[in-house]
């Protein structure tokens, strides 16, 4: 073991090149300040800010819907870059997620100026009172990355069910929900807004490219059919949000199925679905792909479901590992261990599916 100063540790976003190239060079010949990493993009940010925990992160203002991302994984000071001044309304609503200042953009032949600045806004940001640290010879680093999926699939009735599922949810919860309803599109904004009133985990419409948070809810838009993508991003493969323009074969978006399907393809044994109360059969053949990959599913009984014809069907086809009434669905999310050992029907093992 060993004990060594505490440097004032610092985070770069993915910032200007010249403006990368001026600050780097600053801190290096400043005693007591220390470069720990540059990010090439908001996703890379988000990780070494979680794997250094930099006293600071100098974060380029087109990372800004990041912010809260970012806070959630570290939160730390936060100095932003900026080509204008930032209103007085942005600096406000920023500053809850510790942005002390900004930087003003650097202009040809002022770099000295620049500079003087830079060091005047360091020095200004309040340094923990440690001065020394332990170093162990391991620490476990947690990533952002869920370690598993659950992916809920309702209709009519589906949105009060829903509401009452995540009001339940525990604030330190890990999987990451994909929450598929059959809503308009022009509901989709007023439903994740009445969920995230019901919980502190954040709520998001789900968007191309998104990548998979632990902890986070995101909601297939209406008139869309959501996917789930595995991606290649650097030496790691990332869950991510897509879009599908293939035909479901209900008629119905989000397809249930499609977003069930895509979720076993990218995630197997990790995913667990859930199939609440609503019209039709989708979500059968997506319940079939989960279990032929190792996935489990869990259908609404039929005394809690407003319309059970959607549970039902996953049950006749026997893809359920359990049915359960909507509160010890929600225990089971909550736990992501196994499931309980009496249950009310356990469906038969199944052929592996194409």
């Amino acid at each position: 073991m060993s004990f060594l100063p505490v440097p004032f540790t610092i985070l770069l976003d993915k910032l200007p090149a010249l403006v990368q190239l001026e600050l780097t060079r600053l801190l290096q010949v400043q005693p007591g300040y220390q470069v720990v990493g540059s990010a090439s993009s908001a996703d890379e940010l988000v990780i070494l800010a979680r794997r250094f925990r930099p006293s600071l992160v100098i974060l380029d203002e087109h990372s800004l819907p990041d912010l809260d991302r970012l806070h959630r994984q570290h939160a730390c000071a936060v100095l932003l870059y900026a080509t204008a001044t930032p209103s007085s309304g942005v600096m406000c609503e920023t500053a809850r997620w510790g942005i002390y200042d900004h930087i003003a953009p650097l202009q040809l032949g002022a770099e000295q100026i620049f500079r003087r600045a830079v060091l005047q806004q360091l020095r200004a940001i309040p340094v923990a009172p440690q001065i020394t640290t332990f170093i162990s010879p391991l620490r476990h680093v947690v990533s952002a990355q869920p370690q598993s999926l659950t992916v809920i699939g309702s209709s009519t009735g589906g949105t009060a069910a829903v509401e009452k599922l995540v009001q339940a949810l525990d604030p330190g919860l890990t999987t990451t929900l994909l929450i598929a309803v059959h809503l308009p599109a022009y509901f989709t904004a007023s439903f994740a807004k009445r969920l995230q009133r019901l919980t502190p985990l954040p709520v998001k419409i789900g968007v191309a490219g998104m990548p998979l948070e632990a902890g986070q809810i995101i909601i297939a838009p209406g008139g869309q059919n959501m996917v789930l993508k595995s991606v290649q991003r650097g030496p790691w493969r990332v869950w991510q949000i897509g879009f599908s323009s293939k035909p479901n074969l209900s008629a119905d978006a989000p397809s249930i199925d499609m977003l069930m399907r895509s979720a076993a393809k990218a995630a197997g044994s990790r995913v667990l679905g859930i199939v609440l109360t609503g019209l039709g059969s989708d979500g059968t053949l997506g319940a079939q792909a989960i279990r032929a990959r190792g996935g489990r599913i869990i259908a609404q009984s039929q005394e809690s479901a407003a319309v059970f014809s959607m549970p039902g069907s996953v049950i006749r086809a026997g893809h359920a590992n359990a049915v359960l009434p909507l509160d010890q669905i929600v225990e089971i999310i909550n736990q992501r261990t196994s499931l309980p050992a009496s249950t009310t029907r356990l469906s038969p093992p199944l052929a592996t599916v194409n």
